[in-house]
Formats: C-alpha cells, sequence, structure tokens
C-alpha cells in the first residue's frame, strides 16, 4: 500500500480508530483516535487523506458519572454509530460503554459475557488472556468483537436470548443509524475460532472496520497487514480472507483501522509517545493497491 498522508494524534498512545462518513465539520468524514488510559478520545475531521486538527475529550471532561470509572482504563477499541456516539471497550474488564460525543455524557455501559459459549469462554477468562481488540456494530444491539490471539477470532455478543445474526452487508449497522443501547449484559451467540482459508498470515487480530462497499476488514499487528473478510460469515462457518494488504515497514505497532473513502484507509500506530518518538505521525493514510 501506497503511504499519502500522515497526523500526529494528540494522545499518548492510540489503540483504536473509527471514521463516520458525514459526521465531520462540513460534512467530511469524523475520525476518532482512541487512547490506551482513561477515557481519552480525538476527534478530526478528514476529507480525503487530509486529517484536519484534532480535538481531544478527556477524562475530565466526561466527568464523574454512574460507570464512568469502570469504562475508563485499558481502553482498546472503539465504534461510532449514526447518532453521534461512541462506543468503547475495555480489554481487562470486557466492558463496553457508550459516549455521546456532543454532550459528553456516557449513555450506556455493559459487561461482555461469554459464559454462553464455553470453548470461547475458557480462553477469554484465562489469567492475562488476550481479549477484545477490535469492535464493529451490527444491527439489533449485536456486537462483532475481535479477539487478539490464543486463540485469535471474532465473537458475536447480543442480548439475551436472541439468536445471531452473522455478518454480513445486511446485518452490519447502517451509518446512519444509531445502535442499539444495551439494557443488560451482551452474552456471547457465536464464536469463530481464526483457522479458516487464508488466515495463516494473520497471526493476531488488533482491529476491525467496515469499508464503503459492505465489506469487513481485520488489521494485524504481528501480521502486519489488513485483510478483506469472505461475507457472508454464518454462525458455525471458518472464516476466509478474501484479500491482504502488506504495510509499509514505517507502520512499527498497527493498532487502529478505519476507511476514509472507498480506497483509503487510515491507520493508528500505537508506539509509546517519548524519547525520539515524541513528535512522530502516529496516523498514517494510505490507498489501497
Amino acid at each position: 500500500m501506497e503511504p499519502i498522508g500522515a497526523s500526529r494524534v494528540p494522545l499518548p498512545e492510540v489503540s483504536g480508530l473509527s471514521s463516520m462518513p458525514g459526521a465531520g465539520e462540513e460534512g467530511g468524514h469524523l475520525l476518532v483516535a482512541l487512547g490506551d488510559d482513561r477515557v481519552a478520545l480525538a476527534l478530526a475531521t478528514c476529507r480525503g487523506s487530509d486529517i484536519g486538527e484534532w480535538v481531544v475529550v478527556t477524562a475530565e471532561e466526561v466527568g464523574a458519572q454512574p460507570g464512568y470509572e469502570d469504562i475508563a482504563t485499558q481502553l482498546e477499541a472503539v465504534a461510532l454509530d449514526g447518532r453521534g456516539r461512541a462506543w468503547l471497550l475495555t480489554e481487562g474488564t470486557s466492558l463496553l460503554g457508550g459516549i455521546d460525543l456532543a454532550s459528553r455524557t456516557i449513555v450506556a455501559r455493559a459487561a461482555l459475557d461469554t459464559s454462553t459459549i464455553p470453548e470461547l469462554h475458557r480462553t477469554w477468562t484465562a489469567t492475562k488472556a488476550s481479549r477484545g481488540e477490535g469492535i464493529l456494530l451490527l444491527r439489533d444491539g449485536h456486537l462483532l468483537v475481535a479477539k487478539e490471539k490464543d486463540p485469535a477470532g471474532l465473537v458475536e455478543l447480543g442480548p439475551a436470548g436472541s439468536a445471531p445474526l452473522g455478518i454480513s452487508t445486511q446485518t452490519l449497522l447502517p451509518d446512519d443509524e444509531g445502535w442499539d443501547e444495551p439494557h443488560g449484559d451482551l452474552v456471547a451467540l457465536a464464536w469463530w475460532p481464526w483457522e479458516g482459508e487464508g488466515t495463516d498470515d494473520l497471526d493476531d487480530l488488533s482491529d476491525l472496520a467496515p469499508d464503503h462497499r459492505g465489506g469487513v476488514w481485520v488489521l494485524s499487528d504481528e501480521g502486519r497487514c489488513l485483510a478483506e473478510l469472505v461475507l457472508p460469515l454464518r454462525p458455525g462457518a471458518a472464516p476466509a480472507v478474501r484479500r491482504t494488504q502488506a504495510l509499509p515497514r514505517s507502520i512499527a505497532k498497527p493498532e487502529g483501522l478505519a476507511f476514509l473513502d472507498v480506497d483509503l484507509v487510515a491507520v493508528a500506530d500505537d508506539f509509546k509517545d517519548k524519547g525520539k518518538d515524541k513528535h512522530r505521525d502516529n496516523v498514517t493514510v494510505l490507498r489501497l493497491s
């Protein structure tokens, strides 16, 4: 892939990215970067490969609201909905929190419960387990989560008693719709271990992102690439990769992925913000090949 732009997000580390067409200033793309610790978000308007000035939302702005402390640490993933809300996932505690970006308030929180799928639950709850690293919003309040490794895979969660939707163009949440707020825990409904055709090149999963054609892509840190899933992916089927795109060497630790146009992606680089890297760009815009 060809790097065609870059930007410096004013956060110590960047662990996730998400974008929403038309939600930025004057109809541009809204790009949101997530910090690793506390409620720290950075927002910018994008037009093509040009990323505008970043505005940081701090923990202090969100305030001491019910559920605040639980969702404020070890943040790993973010996804935007069409009602101007950012949904954040914590890794260690597996909590999902929703923040209204306009009012800077928490609108909902929910725990992720994997006990409904024993095979998944054993590795999700193990000491120092790798859990959720990326999220994608589905219809009817369902959520797709990328489990990082040991083993890597995809998990669909939703309200208790609901049936899995699977992953397809029809089950992705449309850009102009809000995601259904959870009113209880989100339980695991389907588990796809990362072992299908074309998955060998991706040793871990670092993020998930919808593209502008109704597709779904995954990002791999250790595999140093992003890959498009074969859709639809139905419960019980093995995930397969349609195509992969290698990342340039200039990106040290890819942790966040968002689409800015049909063939433009932003990739976040989660290096430590100190020493010689203190002023280095940590978001790169790339053109798919």
